[in-house]
């Protein structure tokens, strides 16, 4: 068994991740040493690429960590959602029953009591039967985060996951006061605001992950996209129907599933984007302006 089989419980490819995950908290602490010396133009770019890298991180190196643990070692997993932690600004034990939460529900729509299973869904917080309005979604909902259901679920899996749950938040807050007390204008200025991005720009994704999609059609409540470059440097988050038919099923093994599932996603017509998620709205917009009579297009993984 070579090195890397024996650290990581599902594919060695995971080392890749992991080590993502610790050049993300390595930039915010290189940000935090050489922010003084920062021109203009370097703090601009070091604000939009951490800001990106939180969004990058809550849906590739934190989602797949979330539902295939990378280490053999329990003690190991629990470390790196320490890491986890830093890197989101978040425990990531409190993000981790928050995103369970969402493939309970699947992005559903309101039920007959005005309410959705699922905590983050589009349609949560609709005035009516339709998505919610995409900017609304994204500003608010890092606020609407319902922290109190979220405790409640964490206490119900036992003392250990309280306890990692403390531990995490212990490690987040010394983060910050030390962040204050050393250098309170890079807290202020440069770290709570690409944060707050960051997090728009995930519930951005997260939003064009469904948008157009058929809540309860479980070949259909998501979007997927099979752009090549897309899925290289998200690790496969395009096949994202595909990881909501089978949230277990390893981010390596993503192509297997779609050609599994072929049939029954043509024939259901769930949605596919040429792109990225995050440009969908654009791509829906392009195709509204194209004559009636033109084909649509479709778009098929890369070869």
């Amino acid at each position: 068994m070579s090195l890397l089989r024996w650290i990581f419980r599902y594919h060695p490819a995971d080392a890749i991740i992991a080590l993502a995950g610790v050049g993300h908290v390595a930039f915010l602490f290189y940000c935090f040493a050489a922010f003084s010396s920062f021109s203009w133009a370097m703090t601009g770019f070091a604000f939009l690429t951490y800001a990106l890298l939180i969004c990058w991180n809550l849906q590739c190196i934190s989602h797949n960590f979330i539902h295939n643990p990378f280490f053999r070692w329990r003690w190991l997993n629990r470390l790196f959602g320490v890491l986890e932690t830093l890197a989101i600004g978040m425990p990531h034990q409190l993000y981790h029953h928050y995103h369970m939460n969402h493939h309970q529900g699947n992005n559903d729509a309101k039920g007959p009591d005005g309410i959705t299973r699922d905590w983050s869904s589009i349609y949560r917080h609709s005035d009516d039967d339709n998505p919610e309005p995409f900017w609304r979604y994204c500003l608010l909902s890092f606020f609407r985060v319902e922290i109190g259901p979220v405790l409640s679920v964490a206490i119900k899996h036992g003392p250990a996951n309280v306890a990692q749950v403390v531990v995490e938040t212990l490690a987040l807050v010394a983060m910050w006061a030390c962040f204050l007390f050393l250098d309170w204008r890079f807290f202020v200025s440069f770290y709570l605001p690409s944060y707050f991005f960051g997090w728009v720009l995930s519930y951005a994704e997260g939003y064009l992950e469904h948008y157009g999609g058929q809540p309860g059609n479980p070949y259909a409540n998501s979007v997927s996209s099979y752009n090549r470059w897309y899925n290289l440097l998200w690790f496969n988050n395009g096949y994202h129907q595909e990881h909501h038919w089978d949230p277990k099923r390893h981010w390596t093994k993503m192509r297997q599933l779609h050609a599994e599932l072929a049939p029954h996603l043509q024939a259901n017509g769930t949605k596919v984007l040429q792109g990225p998620h995050l440009t969908g709205l654009i791509e829906d917009w392009l195709k509204q302006r194209k004559p009636s009579s033109a084909p649509p297009s479709e778009s098929k993984p890369a070869a």
